[in-house]
């Protein structure tokens, strides 16, 4: 593993280690795990503390983060991208889904970030704007709605073929590349990034790939969770709930984090809030056999009779429900908007 004790395997098994949360843990592979430093100044920290799968949590003092110490083989982690609309974090990837993003109401509303950006921009009509990690398209399909030029990218190859064959948008599949996007699709003056820089080993290399093909004066917004709630020691870090879910997250960003990213960057921050509250309704375990490219499915006619008594159950549902909550509620993840100087 390494020489520093802290970091090798048997120190690593005598650290807390926090409850599983999330049933969906990844089986990863501990006895190949590599040593990582913080992802953002690249200096070590000695690890607080084990996640429910295993790997070792750090805190850096110096960019107000918190990171994972040792990772698992790259490999590993990149398969879970692959299927995980299917398995992961299921979707139904139909053309029925595809339809309802473009013509139900309530899913084409404005949600807090196109607000916001419709705030700074005085309106999205004629902006080219980048989904970074745009998944099965949602707000791509809200964006454009409210008169954004759009175009996404995810390293996800299900999502892809679903944004680009069922809701007719471009996609630039894999990892961002800003020499091949510029070449196919020039600057951008938005560049949207929810639920992403959590995710990469590099996450300052994504982010001025972003930067890239962002042209001067451009919007950075970013989504992510809010490792601020988490403190700065273990003993606080215990209590965030953040560390027990979605264990596919690499590092976690506080509000002080998002300050010096900005400055690292050489932007200028317009906009940073905590909001949103953590559901849980996607750390269930999936059924056997209830989602994956290989289920089956019923037949088409029988999809359609029982369609109609598919939408009256859901508005049943919706009226006698409590009201969710207010996404602009709570603090768990963090939002801000960076301007490139």
């Amino acid at each position: 593993m390494c020489d520093c004790c802290c970091r090798c395997r048997g120190s690593l098994k005598k650290l807390p280690q926090l409850p599983r949360l999330d049933l969906r843990v990844p089986n990863w592979s501990l006895n190949r795990v590599t040593p990582r430093n913080c992802p953002l100044c690249g200096e070590g920290h000695e690890p607080s503390f084990l996640r429910p799968d295993g790997l070792p949590v750090a805190w850096c003092p110096d960019c107000a983060v918190w990171y994972l110490s040792s990772l698992p083989p790259t490999a590993e982690i990149d398969q879970v991208y692959q299927g995980y609309w299917h398995s992961f974090r299921p979707r139904d990837l139909s053309a029925g889904y595809a339809r309802g993003l473009v013509t139900n109401p309530d899913l084409l509303r404005p949600d807090f970030r196109l607000n916001r950006l419709i705030a700074l921009t005085g309106g999205l009509r004629g902006w080219h704007l980048l989904d970074v990690g745009c998944g099965c398209g949602e707000f791509l399909a809200k964006a454009r709605h409210h008169g954004a030029e759009v175009v996404g990218n995810d390293v996800s190859a299900e999502a892809c073929a679903f944004v680009q064959e069922h809701l007719s948008i471009p996609v630039m599949p894999g990892l961002l590349r800003s020499g091949p996007f510029l070449e196919a699709h020039g600057t951008v003056d938005i560049v949207v990034m929810s639920d992403v820089i959590e995710h990469p080993a590099e996450p300052l290399a994504l982010l001025r790939e972003a930067l890239a093909v962002l042209r001067s004066g451009g919007l950075l917004l970013l989504l992510t969770p809010n490792g601020g709630e988490a403190g700065e020691s273990a003993e606080t870090a215990r209590y965030w709930d953040g560390f027990r879910v979605d264990l596919e997250h690499l590092q976690y960003f506080s509000p002080e984090a998002m300050v010096r990213l900005a400055a690292k960057l050489d932007c200028r921050l317009e906009h940073l809030e905590t909001l949103g509250v953590l559901s849980h309704v996607d750390f269930r375990p999936n059924p056997s056999g209830a989602t994956g490219t290989g289920r089956k499915r019923a037949p088409g006619w029988l999809r359609d009779l029982l369609r109609p008594l598919a939408r009256f159950t859901r508005t049943l549902r919706r009226a006698f429900s409590a009201p969710p909550p207010d996404p602009r509620a709570g603090s768990y993840n963090l939002f801000a908007i960076l301007r490139k100087m």
